[in-house]
């Protein structure tokens, strides 16, 4: 992999469910003012929201949250007891981008950047970063990204297991560094003092995933590599290499959150945040030519 940096941009996407509303305010933003990068890597739920970025429909990410946050086919715990999956497969990864609000695939297909979904190996316990080129063939990739642990099946693609991008790489900013992008914004889902703690969780994921001591162990010191790339953000910061967009308040969400309300508010503090912070972004880019502007 290529280690020199260049002045190539990068868009780096953190996860953390439904606190991926933030994301999306800040994206649909972005598309408002028709600003692009090069590359785009999410992770999880970064990952989703990445998507309709690239495929340019503006305020889809919301609409499809915020219409079926409250529908047992989406998310409930009655898939999870019957299908193993918590977010129903069929209805999240096929009825509703192909029936019920339609996902543009040919303007994903054609859009310039390149896209990384972020994911897991189960076996080795390393991340590992999927180029997504034709989300109709390759949704599995997607939905790997975001299978979470103990509420996900494993999803197999090209012959790997892989679970949960975030496990091993929640914020791959070192990824599109060593991937030759010198010049990244990093759109995070906490607020600036936030600091991962150990999983209680732990017991469980021993137990179930028992066959994989690898994945075992990544979710073991996740909570070490998050805090240890948030170190690093901050030093990057203070040199003027990436450009962070981050929840300005603390926020009161749960992953799973099901509460419209609070996704609604979470989805405008991003929008707003991005606009404020735009004339600040437009300063970090300069006039690169790699920014992908078109009025």
């Amino acid at each position: 992999m290529n280690s020199v940096m260049t002045e190539k941009t990068g868009l780096v996407l953190e996860g953390g469910g439904m606190r991926g509303l933030y994301t999306a305010g800040v994206l649909d933003y972005f598309l408002q003012e028709n600003f692009f990068t090069d590359a785009v890597v999410g992770v999880s739920a970064g990952a989703v929201q990445a998507c309709n970025f690239a495929s340019r429909q503006f305020k889809r990410s919301a609409r499809v949250y915020l219409a079926y946050i409250g529908d047992k086919r989406y998310l409930s715990w009655r898939s999870w007891w019957k299908t193993g999956d918590i977010f129903n497969t069929d209805f999240c990864y096929n009825r509703i981008p192909n029936e019920l609000d339609p996902f543009d695939y040919e303007t994903f297909a054609k859009s310039p950047m390149k896209f990384y979904a972020g994911v897991t190996d189960v076996e080795t316990g390393k991340a590992a970063y999927l180029e997504i080129k034709d989300l109709r063939t390759q949704m599995d990739c997607l939905r790997a990204s975001g299978s979470l642990p103990l509420v996900s099946n494993i999803v197999e693609v090209d012959g790997h297991k892989y679970l949960d991008g975030g496990i091993a790489d929640s914020i791959p900013i070192g990824f599109f560094r060593s991937a030759g992008y010198g010049r990244n914004i990093v759109v995070l889902t906490r607020e600036a003092d936030y600091r991962k703690k150990p999983t209680a969780a732990m017991p469980l994921i021993r137990w179930k995933y028992r066959k994989y001591p690898n994945f075992v162990q990544s979710s073991a010191t996740r909570y070490i590599r998050y805090n240890e790339t948030l170190d690093l953000l901050e030093e990057l910061e203070r040199k003027g290499e990436v450009f962070v967009i981050r929840p300005q308040k603390k926020v009161e969400l749960g992953r799973l959150e099901k509460n419209p309300e609070k996704l609604k508010a979470l989805y405008e503090e991003g929008f707003s945040e991005a606009k404020a912070l735009f004339p600040k972004l437009m300063e970090f880019i300069g006039k690169s030519k790699t920014v992908r502007k078109k009025g």
